[in-house]
Formats: structure tokens, sequence, C-alpha cells
């Protein structure tokens, strides 16, 4: 018997519950209010051990985000792939693809206000690049959906081939998601037309502009 394995495979799942067990409170309070020992007591590993496995409380919130893109990017997978989405046009594709963001407002504002409490935990305690690449990466995972579509787009005429579509991914992107974040936390003036309807808006721009 490979003992070795036996207690690495254990040290494994114990830090993957340690994560997961950071995932639910992320989705509850502030990044900046949830200490290692908020932690450790959700998920019954010693705060030591924990310092042990992960170094520092930015390692185990930048892995817990991680699996909070993709719990997000996993609600999506199925449709994405079903028979409805592949026989649109490409500029169709496009459009479907834009409701993740209405989505993600109506239904996971949770989500919404930990990803706004996690870029100012980052620019607070100054993680560096090279510590969250990782989390980049899960953010990215959708970018290739939307640039699949926009290909077909360009193929079957339908999208603007002119266009730099990464750059207007990633515009559209953080301009839709700062919106999301910030009616999340609910209205603030009177003259805010709310969530969705601004949503749609710039959805709609955004949509236009694509569009051959």
């Amino acid at each position: 018997m490979d003992y070795k394995k036996i207690i690495e495979n254990a040290k494994n799942d114990r830090m993957n519950e340690a994560v997961d067990a950071a995932a639910e409170l992320l989705l509850g309070g502030d990044v900046v209010d949830i200490k290692m020992t908020d932690i450790a007591d959700k998920c019954g590993i010693g705060v030591a051990s924990l310092y042990r496995y992960f170094g520092t409380k930015g390692d185990i919130v930048t892995k817990a985000g991680c699996v909070l893109w993709g719990r997000i990017k996993a609600l999506f997978d199925g449709v994405f792939e079903s028979p409805y989405y592949l026989e649109k046009s490409g500029y169709d594709k496009l459009c479907e693809l834009m409701k993740v963001f209405r989505v993600l407002y109506i239904s996971h504002k949770d989500f919404l206000r930990f990803v706004d409490s996690f870029d100012r935990f980052v620019l607070t305690e100054k993680i560096s690049p090279e510590a969250l690449e990782e989390y980049e990466s899960s953010i990215m995972n959708f970018y290739p959906l939307f640039e699949s579509a926009y290909l077909d787009g360009v193929k079957d005429g339908t999208a603007k081939a002119d266009i730099d579509f990464k750059q207007m991914y990633i515009s559209v992107t953080h301009a839709l998601m700062l919106m999301s974040e910030k009616f999340s936390r609910g209205k603030v003036f009177e003259s805010d037309t709310g969530g969705e309807a601004e949503l749609d808006f710039m959805i709609k721009i955004a949509l236009e502009y694509i569009k051959a």
C-alpha cells in the first residue's frame, strides 16, 4: 500500500474542502472581513494547517475565486452546446451569449458582490499579477465562446470583420460587470433607471457595433 500517496490524497481533499468553505464565505461577505479563522471554523481544519497549505489568505481566496468563476461557467455549458444554440448564425449566438450578463445580474448578485469585493482586496493587498494568473484564466474561460461565435458571424456575414473583437469584448465585459456590481448593491439615485434597463441598453449598443 502506497501510504505516501494516501497521505497526499488526504491533504488534497482537505485543501479542496478549505477552498470550498472559503468560496461559500466569499459569497456571503466582504473579502476583507473574512479571516483565516473563519475559513478554518467553516471547514473544520486548524488555522495553522490552512497557513501551511496555502501560505496566505490571498492564496486561498484566489483559489476560491477560481472555483466560483468555474461554477458560473458551468451553469451555461449545456446551453451553448445545444442544437438550439449551435444552429444559430454567428451574430445570433453573440446575442445569446450576451444574456449571460443579465442572468448574472438577476440571479447571482452574491457573485457580483464577490467580484467587486475581490477586486478591491487585490488592490489593497497588492497581490502580484503572477499570483492572479489562475484567477484571470478562470475569468477568460468565457472568451473562447464569444470569439467562436464572432468568427462564425464573420464567416456567415452576420458580423463585421474589421473590428478588434478581443478589445471590444474586454471593454464591454468590464463595462457590463461594473454596472452589474453597482446595481447589485441597490439603487442609489432617483435618476438610476435600474440594472436590467441599463444593462439591456449597453448590450444593444455592443451588438449593434458587431452587427454587419
